[in-house]
C-alpha cells in the first residue's frame, strides 16, 4: 500500500511541477525568541495552499528521514533531535545569545519521480534581542529562501526575502505565498535574488520558492535528467 501511495504521489508531484505550490516541507516556530527560553519547533509536510497536512507515515519516499540543523549567530552548526508525532515532528532549542538563529533542512528524496530528483528544503530564522541584520551568510541548502527584513517589533504588511542557489543570490526563482485567508500570489526574484512579499493579514503564511535544474546524474544508482528543488519559509504574523 505504501508503494502504491508513493507512486501516486510521485505522479502528483510531476503534474504540479508547473504549478505555484506543491507538496513541501515547512518549519513552524515563532520568529522572535528569548535568551534562556526554549524555542518550540514543528515540522510539517503537505500542500499548505490546499490545507493538506500529511500523516507522517504517508510522507513521500524517505522525506521523514530529514536532518534539522541549527546555525547560531556565530555560525556554529548543531544537529537537533526530532520526535515524530501523528502528522508532524517536534524539536526545540534554547537561545543563549542575541542575534539571528537559523533552522534549516535540506533533503533529497530517495525515490525519483520519473526523470526528476526531488529536493525538499526549508529554513526559518529566529531573532533574539535587537537585530540589525538577518544573518544571510553561512551554511545554506542548495536552494534557500531567507527573510532579509530585520524583525524587532510588529511585522509590516510586506517583508523582503532573498533566494539563494548554492550559496549565491539567484534571480528568476518562482516564489509563491499562501495566506491564512486562502489568498495566494506568485512572484519572481530580481537580479539580486530579492523579492518582496505582501502579508496584509494576521495568521500563518507559507512562502515557497521552486527551481528546476536541467542536469543529469545518478541518485541511489538511478539516473535522473532534472532536479526539482523547493525551499520554504513559514511565518506567523
Amino acid at each position: 500500500m505504501k508503494t502504491k501511495f508513493s507512486l501516486l504521489l510521485a505522479m502528483a508531484l510531476l503534474i504540479n511541477l508547473g504549478n505555484a505550490m506543491a507538496h513541501a516541507l515547512w518549519i513552524e516556530t515563532a520568529i522572535k525568541g528569548k535568551k534562556g527560553e526554549a524555542q518550540e519547533i514543528k515540522i510539517y509536510y503537505g500542500e499548505y495552499a490546499e490545507g493538506v497536512i500529511e500523516q507522517v507515515e504517508d510522507w513521500y519516499s524517505d522525506v521523514k528521514e530529514f536532518e534539522l540543523w541549527l546555525i547560531d549567530p556565530e555560525g556554529n552548526k548543531t544537529l537537533l533531535e526530532t520526535e515524530g508525532k501523528k502528522d508532524h515532528f517536534t524539536s526545540s532549542f534554547t537561545p543563549e545569545m542575541d542575534g539571528v538563529y537559523r533552522l534549516q533542512i535540506g533533503h533529497a528524496a530517495q525515490d525519483l519521480g520519473g526523470e526528476y530528483l526531488y529536493q525538499f528544503n526549508t529554513a526559518t530564522q529566529v531573532s533574539v534581542g535587537k537585530v540589525n541584520e538577518m544573518g544571510l551568510e553561512g551554511a545554506k541548502t542548495d536552494l534557500a529562501l531567507l527573510l532579509s527584513t530585520p524583525v524587532n517589533g510588529k511585522l509590516k504588511e510586506s517583508l523582503s526575502f532573498k533566494t539563494y542557489f548554492k550559496n549565491n543570490p539567484k534571480a528568476g526563482v518562482k516564489v509563491a505565498v499562501a495566506s491564512p485567508e486562502g489568498w495566494s500570489k506568485e512572484y519572481e526574484s530580481n537580479e539580486e535574488g530579492e523579492v518582496t512579499i505582501e502579508m496584509p493579514w494576521k495568521g500563518q503564511y507559507l512562502i515557497e520558492a521552486t527551481y528546476t535544474e536541467e542536469v543529469s546524474g545518478e541518485h541511489q544508482g538511478v539516473p535522473y535528467e532534472f532536479i526539482w528543488r523547493c525551499a520554504t519559509q513559514s511565518i506567523e504574523k
